[in-house]
């Protein structure tokens, strides 16, 4: 015992130590918060800031089986209180009300407008993606791909020699197939074609042959090249564009909540606004704004 009593002492005065260094750097740390504190977006309340609370209402005691207590809090404006969840120091408002000139939501109208009648997957696809959008797919299709056989380069015809012209069901079912890609990942897309047993998904050598698809796939078009304008940066897809800006516009109107994110798809060819954004996975691509 007479041996152990120093190293008892020691390894007691290094924890109470260690104790008082962790407590002093908490408190430079508040400290250094203060100012960004004014900073903050009015939906955020500090509670040690907050005189409806008083000052002797630091340490506020909870009971970790009951989880977080909810604390009432007055609006901006109008005398219905709002609950407000605390979570450590902050407390996030529920249905927040900016402050600023007094503008009522009205969500009697958000939510799906006009759903078809009978609401399975292929009319509710056709309300964004509509008959007359990839009829004219289908024109600017068959098109392209006439130019194409009417070329001389080498090797193009011998690509489109088994070329016919596709119609309107089967540009519905190619849109089908390439969505569906996007769930089954194969390393290439002659892998969805393939007869190996570890790599086999007969469902797409069901509905396309692998020539026939690359071949909607080569020729696929949008707009008439000879009626674009250039100076758009998105004339090749601008007519499907607009269609699917304005089926969106119709068919879901917002509800009062919204969050404004942006997205980066990857994209890896040469495009004039192409960015790089080093915070995400995909560095290089074409930046999305998502709601």
């Amino acid at each position: 015992m007479g041996l152990r009593a120093p190293l008892m002492c020691t390894h007691h005065l290094s924890l109470n130590t260690s104790i008082k260094v962790s407590e002093n750097s908490i408190s430079e740390l508040d400290g250094s918060d203060s100012d960004s504190v004014e900073r903050l977006p009015p939906n955020l309340v500090s509670l040690e800031r907050n005189p409806e609370l008083g000052e002797g209402d630091d340490d506020v005691e909870e009971n970790p089986e009951e989880g977080p207590s909810v604390v009432p809090c007055s609006r901006p404006e109008g005398p219905v209180p709002v609950e407000e969840l605390r979570s450590s120091d902050w407390r996030t408002a529920i249905n927040f009300a900016p402050p600023g000139p007094g503008i009522e939501f009205d969500n009697s109208v958000s939510g799906v407008q006009n759903p078809p009648e009978t609401p399975t997957a292929v009319n509710c696809f056709k309300m964004f993606l509509s008959v007359e959008t990839v009829g004219e797919i289908v024109e600017e299709t068959n098109r392209y791909a006439s130019e194409q056989q009417g070329t001389t380069a080498i090797g193009v015809i011998g690509k489109l020699s088994k070329w016919v012209p596709t119609c309107l069901n089967e540009v519905y079912t190619f849109l089908a197939i390439a969505l569906l890609m996007g769930l089954v990942r194969k390393s290439t897309l002659t892998e969805y074609w393939s007869t190996d047993p570890v790599l086999l998904t007969p469902f797409f050598a069901s509905v396309f042959s692998q020539d026939r698809f690359l071949n909607l796939l080569r020729c696929l078009h949008f707009v008439n090249a000879a009626h674009a304008d250039t100076r758009d940066p998105l004339n090749k897809i601008r007519n499907v564009f607009n269609a699917l800006t304005s089926a969106f516009k119709r068919s879901f109107i917002p509800y009062k909540d919204l969050c404004v994110d942006e997205s980066l798809m990857l994209w890896k060819g040469r495009l004039g606004f192409r960015q790089y954004i080093p915070s995400k996975h995909h560095r290089f691509g074409i930046k999305f704004f998502v709601l």
